[in-house]
């Protein structure tokens, strides 16, 4: 039922920056540590194939048909990895080898936005209206359908979170918000056979997430609770009724997924 026109815009950057150190040692020992920082911004981060969509989801101030820059959702802003490999051969002629890799991963990206629960700027869509983050004294001037108890979680809410706390008095950004750190440890061990010149049998061993099969409390990923805490409505004479989830106290809670538990594959190989 509605017709939308795209046209393209000049804003927007990238600035890409990578360190990297490694070495190859005599033994067979190879290690390498590499560090990257991203900062990448631009005017629609689109989520989707459907063009309606890129309206609906777009985050905004006040009005999404402005080209307005800010942060990407895309990439890592920040990402250290490790990767270290080690082999050993023996037996007559070599007929055994062994060989030990473990890589690592340190990174801080997952990049959200906070918006309304709710059309506040009667564009139509009631998912892309970035937040006011409004002061303690500002609190007490809104309008909460749970009355004062409410302003007051809702304040409480604000200062744990690290993001909300230093935007005070001012609107959240589109992907402002940075989700935390995260880490992640594989290893992989192989042992190959050789049965000829051109025949070996191989047998590996992958552990993905190494860390958290040590450790219930590592390898984790932490991932926002609501990215739409706080809901508004509002009447025929525009005034804003806000509602907020008092059992909402923190942030972010753990993905249960398989990004955050360990798995272990085994593999075996005839390679002729």
């Amino acid at each position: 039922t509605n017709a939308y026109v795209f046209t393209n815009s000049d804003k927007g950057r990238i600035f890409n920056m990578t360190l990297k150190a490694q070495k190859s040692f005599d033994n067979g020992l190879f290690a390498s540590l590499a560090y990257n920082y991203l900062n990448s911004k631009d005017v629609n981060s689109i989520e989707a194939e459907i063009t309606g969509d890129a309206f609906v989801f777009n985050p905004t101030l006040v009005n999404v048909n402005d080209d307005r820059l800010a942060y990407s959702k895309y990439g890592d802003t920040h990402r250290i990895i490790g990767v270290m490999t080690k082999s050993w051969s023996y037996g007559a002629d070599d007929k055994w080898t062994s060989s030990l890799a473990t890589f690592f991963e340190y990174a801080q990206g997952g990049r959200f936005s906070y918006t309304y629960g709710g059309d506040i700027n009667n564009d139509g869509s009631g998912l892309n209206d970035l937040i006011y983050v409004p002061t303690s004294s500002e609190l007490s001037q809104m309008q909460f359908s749970g009355g004062s108890a409410m302003a007051t979680a809702f304040d409480n809410y604000i200062e744990q979170d690290d993001y909300l706390s230093g935007r005070r008095g001012a609107y959240a950004e589109r992907y402002g918000a940075l989700a935390p750190w995260r880490s992640r440890w594989d290893v992989k061990f192989i042992q190959d056979l050789k049965l000829g010149n051109e025949n070996n049998i191989q047998f590996s061993i992958d552990i993905l997430n190494f860390g958290n099969m040590i450790s219930s409390d590592w390898g984790l990923i932490q991932q926002p609770d609501a990215v739409q805490p706080i809901g508004v409505s509002v009447d025929g004479t525009g005034t804003p009724t806000y509602t907020f989830n008092s059992n909402l106290t923190e942030t972010y809670v753990y993905d249960s997924s398989l990004l955050s538990r360990w798995q272990m594959q085994f593999g075996l190989r005839y390679i002729f």
